[in-house]
């Protein structure tokens, strides 16, 4: 199942939508949807806040796809440089707080709940792709 939705946090409700439609399409179970909308919602913002593309074919496509045992979710954007959140650093949770660089504990978040998470940068296009383990 695939969108495109125009790069802008207003897309995060088309986005969920998308989600619900899915899981009910592919016979899913519904408790899915929360850590696929928390990876989601965490790739898909970053794509707006550190936005490169812009002008005509400035949307982000999201794919899902559901493959025996796990479900994959694809963002694709125009971007004239890489941006591969993959990069980020790990965050050390067992320090105190007041030590710890603000953000990235989202990014946290998407490396715990998936089981893959791969970034690609090709003629100015960068792909992220999410595989997450599922009970069929």
């Amino acid at each position: 199942m695939e969108k495109a939705v125009p790069r802008t946090l207003e897309s995060l409700t088309p986005l969920v939508g998308l989600v619900r439609e899915f899981l009910e399409r592919e016979h899913l179970s519904a408790d899915l949807a929360f850590d696929m909308d928390l990876v989601i919602e965490e790739l898909f913002t970053n794509l707006v806040r550190h936005s490169r593309g812009a002008g005509e074919g400035s949307d982000v496509q999201v794919e899902l796809t559901h493959l025996p045992g796990e479900v994959r979710v694809r963002l694709k954007a125009s971007e004239p440089s890489p941006f591969d959140p993959t990069t980020a650093p790990r965050v050390n949770v067992s320090l105190p707080i007041e030590q710890r660089r603000a953000g990235g504990l989202g990014i946290q978040f998407v490396r715990e709940l998936c089981r893959e998470f791969r970034y690609e940068w090709r003629d100015g296009v960068g792909t992220t792709l999410v595989v997450m383990g599922v009970s069929d």
